[in-house]
């Protein structure tokens, strides 16, 4: 049991109402994207205005505690962009069973998202966000900022909105959502974006508060080339230790030529020459010839440093282009930036809207006074001084702020002041690999907050609740549920820098002609396959491989089955044949394998791996003789 010393002991207050019981006066109908209730309230255009002809329909999605209400969580989600209806469902699943038993959940569609007003220029936002941005050729910076700024502004459905989505004014949109409950008091969470969110509505509406929960924090108090310059040195520093931990891992090593940071170097340089050549096969079969460019690249790179798993998927792209292999990097770059393989062109998320992203960012801060070209020219400025503290990442700084600088609407020239905290607990959750919001800001953020406790862990991902992991899971439902809060003020916990890197596979050429080592080899190259792992599991996709022919996965009721025509992960060596996997938690979970096999060995193989009690087998013939699995030495 959770000892209590020095603990805090949060009283629910007698007769606490629950949401569903505040929801009478709701009209409640089923959420489009979720088995949620969802109420739509009819709110002013403009807070800030007494202008009542003028409105915006505003989505709330609850989530009633299943078992007893032991209260109510505000959750708002990361971007600013993300679409808190769409990704609902995936949250409450990622919870602990308890969280749902016994907390009522309130998720929103923040103005500028969602289906009904959501700002979203895909097209323009694919080729923005490929772009190369270098502090070597200013104009060609400017001018793809300028363009995108134009290009998506003509493209998205709703320009008229852009001057009231600030987040002030979504704030007062969830203020009168909680009014209209009946000004219950709640805990609110926020992640990422979401942490600047809470902070200011905890400052403006103390009285609403239960407790807050900040996680991935950011700075209120920093200024944009304040914030872009912290982020982009802590992603440089995050990238440096991912590329010495892939040294310390003995195949991700190997894989790399014994030095990751050599190599990745060496691949910038030759990108800063010159795009690479990739041929990539599409869905129908056909070979087209795609780019590789820096700004892909880099970008990538950053999004990777987001979570163990992610950089452990980078370097294992990252190695697979040191062998010459430079698919894995591009369709990394690809579902990355949301551009689909098929036409390089950026695609439409229901879960996310990107236009909202900049219209939201450049009206919450300030690109400060001139021109457009003025406010440009001062960022890349900035950018050079800042380059030699992240020769590796200096892009990660330019294009948000050069499309700010050229956005039709900027925000106030002063910042907030710092989130003080007040007679409510604040959790303050990072971890110390963060590279979008460092562990620095909210450390500074803990530092400065009354009654705050800080939940920082050593390694892990971007936004650290709601991963599995008891720390930081069991300190923040024990608060929510409980009403117990940590016996420190400051904690620690780890995970790894780099999680479960996959070595690549056949790079030995005798396991060419061996083949269990084939279909093994298969067998991961299945779950590997980048393209694959956004298979949405519903529709049938097929999958270019990576050095020509194809394979799709078909879903079924049982798991997935597979067919692969001429499936060449690697070169030399092609694969026919089908599977089927059967995952459906049952002690007889297996994948299967039957395979024709043609490259420098030949024949027909059966190989079944068990998923319960990771046994194999393998049958079959090669070059004329019986296949059986080898004797153990």
């Amino acid at each position: 049991m959770r000892t209590l010393a020095l603990a805090l002991i949060l009283a629910a207050p007698a007769g606490a109402q629950s949401l569903y019981e505040a929801s009478s006066s709701l009209d409640l109908h089923p959420c489009e994207l979720s088995a949620l209730s969802c109420t739509t309230l009819t709110l002013p255009l403009d807070h800030r205005a007494n202008d009542p002809s003028r409105t915006i329909d505003i989505t709330f999605a609850l989530s009633f505690a299943n078992v007893e209400s032991r209260g109510i969580l505000f959750y708002v989600v990361g971007g600013p962009g993300a679409s808190g209806l769409a990704s609902a469902e995936g949250y409450l699943s990622s919870f602990d069973r308890e969280m749902t038993d016994y907390m009522d959940i309130v998720f929103v569609d923040q103005r500028g998202t969602g289906p009904d007003h959501g700002l979203a220029c895909p097209a323009a936002q694919g080729r923005f966000d490929a772009a190369d941005f270098s502090i070597q050729a200013p104009e060609a910076a400017k001018a793809a900022a300028r363009a995108y700024v134009a290009d998506c502004t003509a493209e998205m459905d709703r320009p008229d909105l852009l001057p009231f989505v600030a987040s002030d004014q979504a704030i007062q949109d969830t203020e009168a959502f909680r009014q209209k409950i009946g000004a219950p008091k709640v805990w609110l969470y926020g992640e990422s974006y979401g942490t600047q969110f809470v902070q200011a509505y905890a400052t403006a509406f103390p009285q609403a508060l239960k407790g807050v929960i900040l996680d991935g924090v950011v700075d209120l108090s920093l200024d944009a080339p304040g914030f872009y310059a912290s982020f982009t040195t802590a992603a440089e520093a995050i990238l440096a230790r991912t590329l010495a931990a892939c040294a310390e891992i003995a195949p991700c090593a190997r894989d790399t030529g014994g030095d990751p940071a050599a190599l990745y170097d060496r691949l910038a340089a030759r990108l800063d020459r010159a795009p690479i050549a990739v041929a990539l096969t599409l869905s129908d079969g056909r070979t087209e010839q795609r780019l590789l460019t820096r700004g892909l690249f880099e970008a990538s790179t950053f999004f990777a440093l987001y979570a163990p798993e992610g950089r452990a998927e980078f370097l294992r792209a990252l190695a697979a282009a040191g062998r010459d292999n430079f698919v894995p990097l591009l369709q990394l770059g690809y579902a990355n930036m949301f551009i689909d393989p098929e036409t390089g062109l950026g695609m439409d998320d229901p879960g996310w809207f990107g236009a909202a992203f900049y219209a939201i960012t450049c009206t919450d801060y300030d690109s400060g006074p001139g021109t457009p070209d003025e406010r440009a020219d001062r960022i890349l400025s900035r950018a050079a001084a800042l380059a030699p503290q992240a020769p590796r990442l200096l892009r990660a700084y330019l294009p948000e702020q050069l499309a700010c600088a050229y956005w039709p609407h900027q925000g106030p020239p002063t910042r907030p002041a710092p989130y003080a905290g007040g007679d409510w607990p604040t959790l303050v959750l990072n971890g110390d690999a963060d590279p979008i919001t460092p562990v620095a800001m909210a450390q500074d953020v803990l530092d400065r907050a009354a009654n705050a406790f800080g939940i920082f862990m050593q390694g892990g991902p971007h936004v650290i609740w709601g991963r599995g992991k008891a720390c930081p899971d069991g300190i923040v439902r024990a608060a929510l549920m409980d009403g117990i809060l940590p016996s420190a003020r400051e904690q620690h916990c780890r995970e790894d820098l780099v999680q479960d890197y996959t070595p690549l596979t056949l790079t030995d050429p005798a396991q060419l002609r061996d083949p269990l080592a084939i279909a093994q080899a298969v067998d991961t190259e299945l779950y590997q396959s980048i393209a694959f792992s956004i298979w949405d599991g519903v529709h049938p996709a097929s999958i270019g491989c990576d050095h020509g022919g194809l394979f799709t996965a078909l879903p079924t009721d049982r798991g997935t089955d597979y067919e692969f025509d001429s499936c060449s992960f690697w070169p030399g060596l092609a694969v026919t044949g089908s599977g089927v996997e059967s995952n459906l938690g049952e002690p007889d979970d297996r994948i299967t394998l039957a395979l024709t096999i043609a490259g420098e060995g030949g024949g027909e193989i059966r190989y079944t791996y068990r998923l319960a009690d990771e046994a194999w087998s393998i049958s079959g013939n090669w070059n004329g003789q019986p296949v059986h699995l080898p004797r153990l030495p």
